[in-house]
């Protein structure tokens, strides 16, 4: 195969595979070097499939409807001493790829029949960067094995469904079909409100006498209710404190507002570099400008739907679709931007590289600190294995305020407790083969 021959397949189709290659590298390492954190050393149980499936299906009963995420979850933690947290870490990479690539694909506008289609290099790095800066904490929905699990792979598979429906092409294969049940079994609200999305574009879909995704859309809405209907949630929610609305408002709102912070400023700034915000050609940007009220009107009742739960149920983490469609938002203004030669490119050229170098700044330290910490832990408690000991740790916290319990966008860190009996203790001393663990100053 000449020169000439393989330029062309390096770069055919929409997507740069080497910029792809760079966001699975990180993204892989980032995976590798975060430890294992709370709710992880809870599930890594000794292997036995049938005290698995019984736990499951006790939770689905008792305490949560998320049934496969659960399953995955214990799967994936049970089996660390035989590769599978290796495993988990290509495959969760690999996930953050596609999660990029849709963001991509989903904002481009290709109305334009004399627009470049194609995702350029620029294009997948400032979105793979909006993706980790923009929501609140990724170090929860990325990294965490748990939490991606939960959150990293249910926004990924529904923004693919959403992908296809705004492009109006859902699949009708029973492997399609089949991932659409699966995959609206794991996040409630998310799944919710897919579903509806769903139910409306089929409801469209009918009165233009146009072909429905019957199978896929009922598929879909069946996984949804297999979530929601789950026994576990109802039996969970009388053991919270009761929320009145007033209550489960302000704790939305608050949560809105934790969705924008000062690390959106640089992208602003990019955004405003690209000049596309005065763009005077409204048919240019007719298609570009629907999809930003789709995605603002997809994160405004993704975040109304949060009143339905109770206000102690609100995890940060919770916000990262909204987030996500307000990614959305950024990438559609910056994919679809004029295209501009000279010193402006260049300009913008060198602020996502300023932003890159500035990301790896950061994240880098922060998660070589993590693992340390981890590291440390492993090491002392090892020493007293044998003899199945009480241990205790130097204490050991994160960020000015000395917390135990600290997350922070690429930070996340559950210290061990100085009491002996608090969950993440318990867990971890079983987890390592210790007795009990605390914490105490050195």
């Amino acid at each position: 195969m000449n020169n000439t021959a393989i330029m062309r397949f390096m770069t055919s189709g929409r997507v740069k595979p080497y910029a792809l290659v760079m966001v699975f590298l990180f993204s892989l390492w980032a995976n590798m070097v975060t430890p294992l954190w709370a709710d992880d050393y809870c599930r890594t149980i000794p292997v036995d499939l049938k005290n698995t499936f019984h736990i499951v299906y006790g939770n689905y009963f008792y305490w949560t409807g998320r049934y496969f995420t659960t399953l995955i979850t214990f799967l994936v933690l049970e089996f660390h001493s035989y590769g599978s947290i290796f495993i988990f870490n290509v495959l969760n990479a690999a996930v953050c790829c596609v999660l990029v690539q849709n963001v991509c694909l989903i904002c481009k506008d290709t109305n334009d029949p004399d627009r470049n289609t194609s995702i350029g290099f620029v294009d997948i790095l400032f979105v793979f960067l909006a993706i980790w800066w923009i929501p609140r904490d990724i170090s929860e929905v990325a990294l965490w094995k748990t939490g991606a699990i939960g959150y990293l792979w249910p926004v990924t598979g529904e923004l693919w469904i959403l992908r296809r429906l705004l492009a109006q092409r859902l699949p009708s294969g029973v492997l399609a079909c089949g991932f659409a049940f699966l995959i609206a079994t794991f996040l409630e609200p998310l799944s919710l409100l897919t579903s509806m999305v769903l139910i409306g574009f089929g409801v469209r879909c009918y009165r233009d006498g146009q072909p429905v995704a019957y199978r896929f859309i009922g598929l879909h809405l069946l996984g949804t209710l297999f979530l929601w209907l789950a026994p576990g949630n109802y039996v969970r929610a009388r053991t919270m404190e009761h929320d009145t609305v007033m209550n489960r408002l302000d704790g939305v709102l608050g949560n809105v507002g934790s969705l924008f912070d000062l690390y959106w400023v640089p992208f602003v700034l990019i955004l405003l570099l690209c000049h596309v915000a005065v763009a005077r050609n409204g048919g240019e940007w007719s298609g570009a400008w629907k999809k930003i009220r789709i995605f603002t009107a997809l994160s405004v009742i993704y975040m109304m739907l949060l009143l339905l739960f109770p206000r102690s149920s609100l995890a940060a983490r919770v916000s990262f679709p909204a987030s996500i469609y307000l990614v959305c938002i950024l990438a559609t203004v910056f994919i679809n931007r004029p295209t501009y030669a000279g010193m402006r490119n260049w300009v913008l050229d060198m602020g996502i590289a300023g932003l890159s170098v500035w990301h790896m700044w950061v994240c880098v330290p922060d998660l070589l600190a993590l693992a340390r910490v981890s590291a440390m832990w492993n090491r002392q408690a090892a020493v007293h294995v044998a003899g199945f000991e009480d241990v205790t740790l130097p204490r050991v916290t994160m960020g000015p305020r000395h917390k135990l319990l600290y997350v922070h966008k690429d930070i996340l860190f559950v210290g061990i407790s100085p009491d002996p009996h608090n969950m993440m203790n318990v867990c971890f001393a079983r987890a390592v083969g210790i007795r009990s663990v605390r914490s105490a100053p050195e």
